[in-house]
């Protein structure tokens, strides 16, 4: 065997297909490599690694197996092989081996790349080379499936096409898969011919066991085949060919049985032993704390995931939150996984909730006490915008930690939630679902109070949320609320300019704590550094004070916060009341009334937010003040990566003594973006293309001196 893999692998760097295949296949990874890594600064390089082997391998491979076999048939040089004393099995894997270690040249390049790449931040090496071993096993069986099908013909270019055919059949095959109603006939096909699927799980951070088997068992498969049909040939002329081809003929069946039946019983194997999370932000693990919550839960609990169970091949199926709700239901019996087809049960969420809820969505419900949460899907998932190509990236996963919160707010009692009051009856806006489930998750259930037909605020009211009133208070309800805050209450007021009329009460709960609105005006913002560019000045950017509700936001260097039409707050300095500057704007920014533009005001600095705290004669009443109403919707969030977001929960937190903490699990990030300078990219990009033609013209050089000799 060894003399024929050296023949062979000296023959393919001679004749200069080898150099052309291996060019080819730096080349294209080069190319995938820029775009992907160099110029979209992704530290993964599972994109390239995926492209190159789908779009890639299924031309090259082909290109460079198709002579194994077909060509030493057309120059009749076969017989010479097959009368030669070495076995049929060491003919075959000479030349295999001499193919993949052809292919494992480029194969050695592309792991080069992760330490390269590693130079410009932080890279998940064992994600990397994870995807790398993939495209690797990928490669070699295609290079087995090639063998055999130079065998069928002793023309090298058809048995190429035949081989791309094939390629292309293995990697579209899971879309048929997919229009099948049997789960036992697709997974039964899928552990026959399902090669782009197998490839792509090895790329996402989970490493498959089932594609490890499937990839070594089908090389195996075409390896005998090959070895089945030149043993048939070798022996053609023998008196025993019947016998000799009914014993191919029954290993070549048991053969495929035994790796169609390896496959499924590698699929089998539940998940936790099968799969290993490769990623370094543990993707597809619980966290201990996770774990903890689930194995102490005695209620029963049901997942209701919204997507069919067989699946697997669905667009609108994330197996990511599949993967995490198996983790959690296999914690404890108490908790439970079920499907529900959105098409098959259409009204299924509105036994739960009025929105809509889309694929892949959760509902958590407590069958003992009936308590259920809604999970949407886009709540799962940290994004941000890019305006200049006006698409969404993903920067977090959350699915654990919403899960997790879930599970512990659906075993709550009624008496472990803390209330809180939003003041109605003056045309308020409504918190979007963003930000009232920063609430739910801080144990908090939010009523609505009118004042108009209450007495006064209750007694159990641990937060008044007072969220801009566009019409002013009556005397009677600003003085329910002074009582309020009188008795040691907290307060979360936001205000929203207007243009006719002024809030004389609703002023009144501002001057108990010093505070006052420059009503009918808005903040223009002169510098451009403090709003958002291309917009309106007054888009601003605030500049952050020193406190814990900002701390968050400066010191990790999350950025600023998006406050769009703002008011100017000012306050008067009171004994027993001390005020923090949350926002403000800048010093060049002035005032212009909302209804004649001409009328201006002096420059700043204008105070934006501010946070007050009201000794009192036993204990004390916080009020945190915004005067942007727009401050916290999903828009403006989404304008700063969820800085709203981390404001409105840090006030809350500042606003709020909880008696019954939950624990929170932080959204995990995506990847780290590299921080590559153009220069090093223009750099990298010449000493691929210079590296390639160094193969190219070498190899085409020692073809050419041994043609001439």
């Amino acid at each position: 065997m060894l003399a024929i893999f050296k023949r062979e692998f000296k023959s393919y760097l001679h004749s200069f297909i080898g150099p052309l295949f291996i060019a080819a296949v730096i080349f294209m990874f080069s190319l995938f490599f820029s775009i992907f890594n160099l110029m979209g600064l992704s530290n993964n390089i599972n994109g390239s690694l995926y492209n190159l082997g789908y779009w890639g391998l299924m031309f090259l491979i082909p290109i460079l197996s198709m002579r194994a076999f077909s060509e030493e048939r057309k120059n009749k040089t076969d017989q010479l092989i097959l009368t030669a004393p070495v076995s049929v099995g060491s003919i075959v894997f000479g030349k295999f081996l001499a193919i993949v270690a052809i292919f494992a040249i480029p194969v050695a390049f592309i792991c080069a790349m992760p330490p390269v790449l590693n130079l410009f931040g932080d890279v998940p090496l064992l994600w990397n080379y994870t995807s790398i071993l993939g495209f690797f096993l990928y490669g070699v069986m295609l290079i087995a499936i090639c063998i055999f099908i130079s065998n069928l013909s002793d023309n090298p270019l058809i048995c190429a096409v035949i081989s791309i055919l094939v390629i292309l059949l293995g990697n579209l095959s899971a879309n048929f898969y997919n229009s099948l109603q049997s789960t036992f006939v697709k997974d039964l096909l899928a552990s026959t011919i399902d090669f782009s699927t197998r490839m792509a799980k090895m790329m996402t951070g989970n490493c498959d066991v089932t594609s490890i088997v499937y990839f070594i068992s089908v090389t195996a498969l075409f390896l005998v085949l090959t070895m089945q049909l030149i043993q048939k040939r070798r022996y053609s002329v023998s008196k025993k060919n019947f016998s000799i081809t009914a014993y191919s003929t029954v290993t070549v069946i048991v053969l495929i049985a035994a790796v169609i039946a390896a496959n499924m019983a590698a699929l089998q194997i539940p998940d936790e032993i099968r799969e290993a999370d490769v990623t370094p932000q543990n993707l597809y693990s619980l966290t201990a704390d996770s774990e903890k919550i689930a194995k102490e839960i005695t209620d029963d609990i049901t997942l209701y995931f919204f997507a069919q169970e067989d699946d697997a091949q669905s667009k609108t199926k994330d197996e990511s939150v599949e993967k995490i709700l198996k983790q959690y239901a296999s914690l404890n019996d108490h908790i439970s996984l079920k499907y529900i087809d959105p098409v098959l049960n259409p009204q299924f969420a509105k036994n739960y909730t009025d929105s809509s809820v889309a694929y892949s969505s959760v509902i958590v419900v407590n069958e003992t006490n009936g308590r259920s949460k809604v999970i949407n899907y886009n709540d799962m998932f940290e994004s941000t915008m890019d305006y200049q190509t006006y698409q969404q990236s993903i920067t977090g996963y959350d699915s654990e930690g919403e899960l997790t919160y879930a599970l512990q707010y659906v075993c709550l009692s009624d008496d472990d939630m803390m209330n809180a009051y939003s003041i109605t009856g003056h045309n308020e806006i409504s918190f979007t679902s963003k930000f009232s489930d920063v609430l739910d998750k801080d144990n908090i259930k939010v009523s609505e109070l009118s004042l108009l037909t209450s007495e006064k605020v209750p007694d159990d009211c641990k937060l008044l949320i007072l969220n801009t009133p566009l019409v002013d208070y009556s005397e009677d309800e600003a003085n329910k609320v002074i009582d309020y805050l009188n008795n040691g209450g907290n307060a979360l007021i936001i205000t929203f300019y207007k243009t006719d009329g002024e809030l004389t009460n609703f002023g009144k709960i501002l001057d108990y704590y010093g505070a006052s609105l420059e009503e009918g005006s808005v903040i223009i913002e002169a510098d451009a550094n403090n709003y958002v560019a291309g917009s309106d000045p007054y888009y601003i950017l605030p500049e952050l004070g020193t406190d814990t509700i900002t701390s968050s936001i400066t010191s990790q260097g999350f950025g600023s916060v998006f406050a769009p039409l703002c008011q100017a707050i000012s306050y008067t300095a009171k004994d027993d009341v001390t005020v923090t500057e949350l926002l403000k704007s800048s010093d060049s920014a002035y005032l212009q009334s909302i209804t004649n533009p001409d009328d201006k005001s002096e420059n700043g600095p204008y105070i934006i937010g501010l946070k007050a705290v009201k000794e009192l004669d036993s204990g004390s009443s916080t009020a945190v003040i915004y005067t942007s109403g727009d401050m916290f919707t999903e828009g403006a969030d989404q304008m700063v990566q969820g800085n709203n977001v981390r404001l409105f929960a840090n006030s809350i937190n500042a606003l709020v003594t909880f008696d019954k903490e939950l624990v929170t699990i932080p959204a995990k990030d995506a990847e780290t973006p590299l921080s590559i300078k153009g220069s090093y990219c223009i750099f990298m990009m010449a000493g691929f293309a210079a590296l390639v033609l160094v193969i190219f013209f070498a190899g085409l050089a020692v073809w050419i001196i041994r043609r001439r000799k």
